[in-house]
């Protein structure tokens, strides 16, 4: 009898792992069955750093336009932003965001220069650039503590930039009284890649880390934007949940055709929170 203790051990721990994997299967598939879809809204309140520099390709003349530093447009704004998940199977999973900008300054009085150009008048700015993602993922690891996930997407840049100006507009030597207008109108889809790190610390505590390259090339633009998130969210219940955390958003993209070219660096971090309802 004695000699058949280490067997009776060995059969008892094959046993104890057998059932604890079911276990762990049967709670993966609870907690994926429970959680399929999620739709959340939230709102960011981020620092932006824009600028532009514009070349005239016939004229050689290169205006450059700082748009919080010398166009006063506001260095700090409210965003609202819409996201959402569906998890279609245990290893695969779609999710979309979209957040639009609504900036906009007018200067009386203005006495500005714009690398070549002397503005002395009125002038006003506009920011109205929208930003989409839609990333698949596929799920590289998962336990009960973490989850890795690999995303590949489509990150839409629409920029939308106007910038108006009146009254003596100088060159060089020579001025003249009129306007100038400088427009930015542009969509761009981007190829995206990213890492999504998940970690559980308790039942209703989870963090999360997303690291997102983007770069490309579509018509006149060509880009290359890099993007971080840190997490921290709370599940309420099963159906609701708070995320709040904060981002970095640095894009660097040239606009280019046969008459100008248009370097555009684009950046804002800030933090955010947000809900979101689960089914």
């Amino acid at each position: 009898m004695l000699n058949n203790r280490p067997l009776l051990i060995l059969i008892a721990l094959q046993l104890f792992m057998a059932v604890s994997n079911v276990y762990a299967d049967q709670l993966q598939t609870d907690l994926y069955k429970s959680n399929k879809f999620a739709l959340g809204i939230g709102t960011a309140i981020v620092k932006f750093d824009t600028n532009v520099k514009i070349t005239d390709k016939q004229t050689g003349r290169k205006t450059y336009l700082d748009l919080e530093g010398n166009l006063d447009l506001p260095e700090v704004s409210t965003v609202i932003t819409l996201y959402g998940a569906y998890q279609f199977k245990p290893k695969h999973s779609v999710g979309f965001s979209f957040f639009s900008i609504n900036r906009e300054s007018e200067i009386f009085n203005i006495d500005k220069t714009l690398e070549d150009v002397r503005v002395v008048g009125n002038a006003s700015i506009t920011d109205t650039t929208d930003f989409y993602r839609v990333d698949y993922g596929y799920n590289l690891f998962n336990d009960s503590h973490s989850r890795i996930d690999l995303m590949a997407g489509i990150y839409g840049l629409d920029l939308k930039y106007v910038f108006k100006a009146e009254g003596t507009i100088a060159e060089g030597v020579s001025s003249t009284s009129g306007s100038i207008e400088e427009e930015t109108k542009i969509f761009a889809p981007l190829p995206l890649i990213g890492l999504n790190f998940r970690f559980r610390i308790t039942d209703s505590w989870n963090f999360a880390t997303k690291l997102a390259f983007i770069t490309g090339s579509h018509d006149d633009l060509s880009a290359t934007v890099t993007q971080t998130s840190i997490n921290a969210l709370y599940q309420i219940n099963k159906r609701f949940g708070f995320v709040m955390g904060v981002t970095y958003f640095d894009a660097e993209v040239v606009i280019e055709d046969d008459l100008e070219r248009q370097d555009i660096s684009y950046g804002y971090d800030g933090a955010y929170i947000g809900m979101h309802f689960l089914l």
